[in-house]
């Protein structure tokens, strides 16, 4: 595909010695992916004109968003001052009538139909803008554009050229500017930058008014003829516009499977089953097992089933969203990202779902935070929703909370829940609540199946330490109050019991001996690379401190404090090995992915199934050169010293103990390589306790 700089385009060109449209506009429209235009007025009658390149830009998945000015008496843009969202988009719609009413008049019916093919595939969208401020009463009379090829490559132009016939009859010109000219990219980027603002309504004074849905759908009403242009290869040519221009686009491609996926046997047992079961129900999928894969699968093949269908992704974390933008955009998806600001996405998600509704639209999908998914604005919205639709939870275990649960939306008929372990832990009403909407589990998958098919085989290492006496007699004082008040069924006593459980459960993951055990270990360790550390708040300080100034590696944290574009950066440099480890709490449970990680030292336990499990699937992931994995994990013991001198209440009390650090060995050592080496480690102290059949 020719490049936006193989051609030679001139510094200024004027319709007195030269043709704009021949010689810039159609070569330029060739090209690119992007046409971005901020231009005083537009008549459709210019896409005659312009027939050529636009159907070329059609088929490049390309897509053109103007600003222009809407067609205003003083009246109108006085209404408009007045700040009411209704009226506003009341005084919008009756000037676009006329503007289409017009269209109707002068336009020949190709011409016609084509532009409404162009709004209708999404390859043209409108803006309106209206000076305000220091610029009230006063006209959008610019003039500029940017072109963007798939390598990124722009040119952008300005003049006094409108996009109308009349431009080409009158004396008019344009200064053009390349990016791969250094001094010229300072323009190109600059402009860039001035449409971005402009787009986003975000210059303090032009308003921006988007499309009035009813406007827009009088327009894509006016296709009567077929479409005047091969219909776009979406599915490749504007993934790579993406990749290359960095710009995010939207176009109607049809939900499809990427090209030469193969779904691993079980993903296609889970979409079987999932089928069987009307389209409702949870998938027990262990991490690293492929979820998203398998559920967009299942979209996939719903949408072919039923020739349309409105797709709601809801995910926990804002990462998440951004992960699954990315892996659904491979299945054909152009979704809305429905987080951070609801200026960013409300009108949007409104317009696609009276397209959908109405029959305009054939599907659309959205992505959203659990946060956003619940809040009434996107609960409002999505109950107009009318024909197929489909949820997908990703985390579902997140949606059984009270808050969320009283926000499922039962008009939506298909459902699929994600979880490696949907059961919330100690809410069974919150579990019953979750089973209830998606349904029973109709596909299970569990880690110990998962190893060696698409997770790495692994060795486990148990390392004992032993509390200090000092955290026992914390520990002991903790237990005792925790007796006192674990027969107790009111609602102070509850809270305060779940107080002292955090800070027992605080007290075992901070255990001083953990971090000397860990020195140990890291001196004894011949290389460290691609290693995870995961921590408790308290520890993290400990553990960075010892790795990097008393060990000399190359390490970062990697926390809630960091900001998104911070964490990226040291996955990837984590991934290419610029730094040998990373040390983590709990953002690492869930949704990041870090399948370059060989070890893992898991420093702070849980008793929470969800989090271990989440903890290890993370480490098991397959990535190139990687055989296999290895975990060691801190586990938390009285001092030997105790059990000679126990009395009936210490014994149960460190009985205790190590009854709950042994379901987790458990849980970690029998899939393992060396599963009898790891439970000798663990077997005295197991049998001293009485606890031989853990």
């Amino acid at each position: 595909m020719t490049k936006l700089s193989n051609i030679p385009f001139p510094p200024i060109l004027d319709t007195s010695s030269g043709d704009i449209i021949k010689d810039f506009f159609n070569p330029a429209l060739e090209v690119s992916v992007r046409y971005d235009r901020g231009v005083g007025f537009f008549s459709a009658s210019w896409l005659r004109l312009a027939a050529e390149g636009m159907t070329k830009f059609a088929s490049n998945s390309g897509r053109a968003r103007w600003v222009t000015s809407p067609i205003l008496g003083e009246a109108d843009w006085e209404a408009l001052q007045e700040g009411s969202d209704a009226r506003q988009d009341d005084v919008l719609k009756l000037a676009l009538e006329i503007s289409i009413a017009d269209l109707k008049k002068t336009l020949e019916q190709e011409t016609l139909s084509a532009l409404a093919w162009l709004v209708a595939d999404g390859i043209l969208d409108f803006k309106l803008a209206m000076p305000r401020n220091k610029l009230d009463q006063g006209e959008f009379h610019d003039k500029f554009g940017i072109f963007t090829d798939s390598e990124g490559n722009r040119v952008s132009f300005n003049g006094s050229y409108n996009d109308s016939v009349q431009g080409t009859r009158n004396y008019e010109s344009i200064k053009i500017f390349c990016s791969w000219h250094p001094v010229l990219d300072l323009l190109v980027k600059a402009d860039n930058e001035r449409f971005e603002r402009l787009w986003s309504n975000k210059d303090a004074n032009v308003q921006v008014y988007d499309l009035p849905e009813a406007a827009r759908a009088a327009i894509v009403r006016l296709r009567s003829y077929d479409r005047p242009y091969p219909e776009p290869n979406w599915s490749q040519l504007e993934l790579l516009a993406n990749e290359k221009s960095k710009a995010p686009v939207y176009s109607p491609t049809n939900p499809h499977l990427p090209f030469g996926l193969e779904n691993r046997p079980y993903q296609t047992e889970a979409i079987d089953a999932w089928f069987a079961h009307d389209c409702q129900g949870l998938m027990e999928m262990a991490t690293g097992t492929g979820k998203t894969k398998t559920a967009l699968s299942a979209s996939v093949r719903l949408f072919e089933r039923e020739k349309r269908l409105a797709v709601i992704i809801a995910v926990p974390y804002q990462h998440l969203v951004d992960q699954w933008n990315t892996e659904s955009q491979e299945f054909g998806y152009r979704p809305i990202l429905a987080y951070q600001s609801k200026a960013s996405w409300f009108d949007k998600l409104n317009s696609m779902v009276m397209d959908f509704s109405s029959g305009y639209r054939d599907h659309f999908s959205v992505i959203t935070t659990h946060t956003t998914f619940i809040s009434p604005d996107f609960q409002a919205t999505i109950a107009r929703l009318n024909g197929p639709s489909l949820i997908i939870a990703d985390e579902a275990h997140h949606l059984g909370a009270e808050r969320s649960r009283q926000n499922y939306p039962l008009q939506i008929p298909y459902r699929l829940a994600l979880s490696a372990t949907p059961d919330r832990w100690f809410d069974d009403e919150g579990t019953a609540a979750l089973r209830g909407y998606f349904g029973e589990t109709v596909f299970s998958f569990p880690l110990e199946k998962a190893i060696g098919v698409s997770l790495t085989t692994y060795y486990y290492y148990p390392h004992l330490v032993q509390l200090t006496d000092e955290e026992l007699e914390a520990y002991q004082e903790l237990s005792a109050k925790i007796a006192q008040l674990a027969g107790r069924d009111d609602e102070r006593a509850q809270e305060s019991l779940k107080i002292l459980l955090m800070r027992r459960a605080e007290l075992l993951n901070n255990a001083a001996n953990k971090i000397v055990e860990l020195s140990k270990l890291i001196a004894d360790s011949d290389h460290i690379d691609h290693t995870l550390f995961y921590c408790a708040p308290g520890q993290i300080d400990d553990v960075q401190r010892l790795l990097g100034w008393e060990h000399g590696l190359l390490v970062q944290r990697f926390t809630a404090e960091e900001d998104t574009r911070e964490r990226q950066q040291r996955l990837t440099d984590f991934a290419s090995g610029e730094i040998q480890a990373l040390v983590a709490m709990k953002c690492l449970d869930e949704g990041v992915d870090v399948p370059s990680t060989r070890t893992a030292y898991i420093m702070a336990s849980s008793s929470n199934p969800r989090e271990f499990v989440q903890r290890r699937g993370r480490v098991l992931r397959k990535f190139p050169g990687k055989e296999f994995s290895v975990i060691h994990d801190m586990i938390a013991v009285p001092p030997t010293a105790w059990t000679s001198r126990q009395d009936s209440a210490t014994f149960n009390i460190e009985r205790g103990i190590i009854r709950k650090e042994l379901e987790r060995f458990k849980e970690f050592a029998s899939p393992a390589l060396n599963k009898h080496k790891a439970m000798d480690v663990i077997w005295e102290i197991a049998s001293r306790y009485n606890l031989m059949d853990f």
